[in-house]
């Protein structure tokens, strides 16, 4: 075998590692995520604005995980990616004990 082939067979171990398998800190990343964005989504009506955009900014770093990237466009509703003071989020919510 030569030298090339070698070279070439252990770049595509290494690609097809990086893609196809998951670390043990990427798992745990997103069961934390994937815990996240059920929290978020989680509500006996519709959930709020806030939690919406929670959700898939947190989805967004799923994706991240996964080799895609994914841009918030503010020209698509003319706004910027805000969060309201007032509103607290359902996990923290559930983190701190709040109840409204």
């Amino acid at each position: 075998m030569t030298d090339k082939v070698k070279s070439i067979k252990a770049f595509a171990k290494d690609t097809l590692d990086k893609k196809n398998y998951l670390s043990k800190q990427d798992i745990d990343q997103l069961m934390d995520l994937f815990d996240k964005i059920k929290l978020d989504l989680s509500d006996d009506s519709f959930p709020t604005r806030t939690n919406r955009l929670e959700a898939v900014e947190n989805m967004a770093k799923v994706l991240e995980i996964h080799g895609w990237k994914a841009i918030r466009d503010p020209d698509i509703h003319g706004e910027e990616n805000t969060r309201f003071a007032d509103a607290l989020d359902h996990h923290q919510i559930m983190q701190k004990g709040v109840v409204r």
